[in-house]
């Protein structure tokens, strides 16, 4: 098409000032209409300054998508605009609900938020990241350790730790929890609380659980149980509670997805807990699955064990330091020469086992890998330790040696087969922790007890020995004075842990 074809071309607004004697020249249609050309209801005098100076900042054709910085209140002038170019053969536009016009893949112009008068405002910033939710967890232990649990929260990081009876509470959020699962060394579980509340009777508890988002803590594909824990409760069946609860929990998956998790009463991705007393309940997500005292490295049994967590307890209470000697000449599998090596190497209890929040959507893998890797690297190399174990019984020597290689800290302490009452010290000082026979597990007389304190007294001056023990004749039996008694208990077994100093002559107690 010739420029005698083409249609008059619109009066066009110069970006430079003109000069007598200067004619206007007839041009094409540009291929895009200028910011100039779509809005008329400016004036030239007004568009000529920041005009030409965008014009400085132009290079290339993506310079004619650019727009000002300011506009007249209102769009009458500027969706007029678009309806014309739309006219035109492009497109038109349709205008969002707020005012402003969506971008189309042509459009090169930074996209901007308008105020409530059609001003353009400053470009948005992104938003700061919200603190994480703070969460409510309560920490079972065995009882007579919650003082204990709660100094070692708090030095993991839970600042509002606070001791309860039978286990503690703490508040933070849910990266803390997976940290307590990794490190504590005397809880048994975490818990974190999702509801709680008064009731009446099991269908007060089915409204309350139906009510929770449960779809939004794990998916429909994860297996749950539940479980019910009951103190001074009216309900008749705990039984049917746990029904009930379980009931609610598919039910409000059917609401959301029409679809329900499957039972799995054994080995469950994801375990929930209820806890009655006598009218409150407390509604909870186990984040721990199997009890944090199965650190995974016990192969070999011992008759009558003692729980891991208990055991880290009587080291913690004894004051025992990875400098001092350490001597269990009654160690049975090895559980507290497994502990205090644990403690001295600085090894988390938990880094070689999994954890039922693995399964919970909020699992974050980057982080929680991030958290191992930071336990990994704090680990001492494993090194030949003063720690010291010794059995009477062959078969508990080969035990506490494969639970040692289990978790890689048989080159750490030094095993012998022995008899308590005739093996010598193997420093001039230290401590003895040690659970001695009772129960189950005593084959002898009570005599075992008068010769045992003899021995102490007699090979152990300078020591000072922790012994537990359920059973009430030990303390009359070892003829020792304590110098201190602390009541703990070993599961449902109510024990005492006794506290003898060593040393030369006689602390017999006089009967």
């Amino acid at each position: 098409m010739s420029n005698h074809d083409e249609k008059p071309a619109r009066k066009k607004i110069s970006l430079t000032a003109k000069t007598e004697g200067d004619k206007p020249e007839r041009k094409h249609k540009p291929a895009r209409w200028s910011p100039l050309q779509r809005d008329r209801s400016k004036s030239a005098a007004s568009e000529a300054k920041p005009a030409a100076k965008a014009e400085q900042r132009s290079h290339g054709p993506a310079a004619e998508g650019r727009t000002e910085k300011k506009h007249p209140p209102g769009h009458a002038g500027k969706a007029k605009g678009y309806r014309e170019e739309g006219a035109s053969g492009r497109p038109p536009r349709t205008p969002a609900k707020d005012g402003a016009y969506p971008r189309d893949g042509r459009d090169t112009r930074p996209t901007r938020s308008r105020d409530e008068t059609g001003t353009e405002a400053t470009p948005r910033r992104r938003s700061t990241p919200q603190a994480p939710a703070q969460l409510k967890f309560f920490v079972p232990c065995p009882r007579g350790l919650e003082g204990e649990l709660a100094k070692e929260l708090i030095e993991l990081g839970a600042a509002d730790a606070v001791a309860g009876s039978g286990g503690v509470k703490f508040s933070g959020d849910i990266a803390l929890a997976w940290k307590v699962n990794l490190w504590s060394r005397l809880a048994i579980r975490v818990l974190q609380q999702v509801a709680e509340g008064n009731y009446r009777d099991e269908e007060d508890l089915y409204k309350v659980t139906l009510k929770q988002p449960w779809s939004d803590w794990f998916a429909v594909d994860k297996t749950i149980a539940i479980r019910t824990v009951a103190h001074n409760s009216p309900l008749k069946s705990l039984n049917f509670v746990t029904l009930r609860i379980k009931d609610a929990v598919c039910d409000r998956f059917r609401q959301d997805l029409e679809q329900r998790p499957n039972v799995d009463a054994r080995e469950p991705n994801v375990p929930i807990l209820i806890y009655l007393d006598q009218d409150r309940f407390t509604l909870y997500l186990d984040l721990t699955g199997e009890p944090l005292n199965r650190r995974g490295y016990r192969v070999e049994p011992a008759p009558a064990p003692l729980n891991e967590n208990l055991a880290a307890a009587l080291l913690k209470l004894s004051g025992w330091t990875p400098e001092l000697p350490l001597l269990d000449p009654m160690m049975g599998g090895g559980t507290i020469l497994l502990e205090a090596a644990m403690i001295a190497l600085n090894m988390a209890p938990g880094i070689k086992r999994h954890f039922a929040f693995e399964h919970l959507i909020s699992f974050d893998k980057v982080e929680w890998t991030r958290l191992r890797k930071d336990a990994e690297a704090g680990q001492k190399e494993p090194q030949l330790l003063p720690i010291y174990g010794c059995d009477i019984d062959p078969r508990m020597i080969r035990a506490a040696g494969l639970n040692l290689k289990a978790a890689g800290l048989l080159d750490c302490v030094t095993l012998r087969e022995g008899d308590v009452m005739a093996i010598p010290a193997p420093a001039e000082h230290g401590m003895i922790v040690s659970n001695p026979p009772y129960g189950v597990r005593l084959d002898t007389d009570a005599t075992f007890y008068k010769g045992l304190g003899d021995a102490l007294k007699q090979h152990f001056a300078g020591w000072t020995a922790w012994l537990i023990s359920g059973d009430a004749e030990f303390p009359k039996g070892m003829g020792l004075a304590a110098s201190r008694r602390i009541p703990l208990y070993n599961g449902p077994l109510e024990c005492r842990l006794y506290e003898y100093k060593l040393i030369a002559g006689t602390m017999r107690k006089k009967t």
